[in-house]
C-alpha cells in the first residue's frame, strides 16, 4: 500500500539551470547589502564562480561541437547565448561587493575582505571581469590603498583576456612600484598570448626596465633604487614568460631585443 500511494503522488519537477541562478543571485544580493555578513557574502561568492564555471565548460563544449559540426547548429548558438547572459548576469552581481549602496563610503576591514575575495573571482570571468577590475582600479575609495589597486591589477592578468595588454603596459610607467611590478605579473600571464601582443608587450617592458635600472644607477636617488628593486624581477619574469629567453641584466634584454626581438620571424605564431 506504501509502494502504491507514493506512485500516485506527483513527481517532483527537477530545478532548471535558470531557477538555481535566480535563486543563488537573489540570495547573495540579499546578503551582501547587509553590513554584518560579510563571510556569508564571501561564500555566496565562491558559489556563483563556480556556475560561472559551469557555464563556461558548457559553452566550451558547444563550440568545440560548432567547431566539429556536431548537434544541431542552431539549437547550439541559441544555448550558447543564453549561457552567455547568464555568465554576464553572474558577473553583474559579483560587482555588488563593490556597487551596494552599504559598502560605497565605509572601509572597515571586513569590506576589504570582501573585496579582495570579489576581485579574485572577477580575475577568473574573462572580458567581463576585467572590465570590472578596471572600474574598481579607477574607484576613488582606492586611491590611497596601493596594495588593493595592486592585487586588482593582479586579478586583470587572471582574466587572460589578451585585449588587455596595452593598459597593462600603460600601468609599468606607473607612479607607485607596487602597481607596477602587479602588471608585470599580469603581463607574466600572456605567454599564449597572439604574437603581436607578445611582441609589442615585450618591447615597452625591455625599454622600462633598462630606464629604471639607470635611475638607480644614480648613487643618490634612493627613491629609484628602491622602485627598481621591486620591479626588476617580475619584468624580467614577465620577459621570459614572453619569449622564452632567460636573463637577468636588463643590458642583456635589450640587446637580445636589437638583434632579435624586432625581427618578424621570431614571433611566428606556432
Amino acid at each position: 500500500m506504501i509502494l502504491y500511494a507514493l506512485l500516485l503522488l506527483p513527481v517532483p519537477q527537477a530545478v532548471s539551470v535558470q531557477d538555481d541562478l535566480d535563486a543563488r543571485i537573489e540570495a547573495y544580493e540579499e546578503v551582501v547589502k547587509d553590513k554584518g555578513r560579510v563571510p556569508e557574502a564571501i561564500s555566496h561568492l565562491d558559489g556563483l564562480l563556480q556556475h560561472y564555471q559551469k557555464l563556461a565548460d558548457r559553452r566550451r563544449e558547444i563550440a568545440e561541437a560548432l567547431e566539429f559540426d556536431e548537434g544541431d547548429p542552431k539549437a547550439l548558438k541559441k544555448e550558447d547565448k543564453e549561457l552567455a547572459r547568464q555568465q554576464e548576469r553572474i558577473v553583474d552581481a559579483v560587482w555588488l561587493a563593490f556597487d551596494a549602496r552599504s559598502r560605497k563610503r565605509a572601509r572597515p576591514p571586513e569590506n576589504v575582505d570582501l573585496w579582495r575575495t570579489a576581485a579574485v573571482v572577477l580575475g577568473r570571468m574573462g572580458e567581463e571581469g576585467a572590465k570590472y577590475l578596471w572600474e574598481a582600479f579607477e574607484d576613488k575609495r582606492f586611491t590611497k590603498d596601493v596594495e588593493f589597486r595592486a592585487h586588482i591589477v593582479r586579478q586583470i592578468g587572471s582574466t587572460r583576456d589578451w585585449d588587455q595588454w596595452k593598459e597593462l603596459v600603460d600601468l609599468l610607467d606607473y607612479k607607485d612600484e607596487l602597481v607596477i611590478a602587479a602588471a608585470a605579473e599580469s603581463l607574466a600571464r600572456f605567454g599564449e598570448a597572439p604574437a603581436k601582443i607578445r611582441q609589442e608587450s615585450t618591447k615597452y617592458l625591455v625599454k622600462r626596465l633598462e630606464s629604471y635600472q639607470n635611475a638607480a644607477l644614480d648613487g643618490e636617488d634612493t627613491t629609484a633604487r628602491r622602485v627598481y628593486r621591486t620591479v626588476r624581477e617580475p619584468m624580467t619574469r614577465a620577459l621570459s614568460a614572453l619569449t622564452g629567453q632567460s636573463f637577468r641584466d636588463p643590458l642583456d634584454w635589450t640587446k637580445w631585443w636589437n638583434n632579435v626581438g624586432q625581427k618578424k620571424d621570431y614571433w611566428k605564431e606556432d
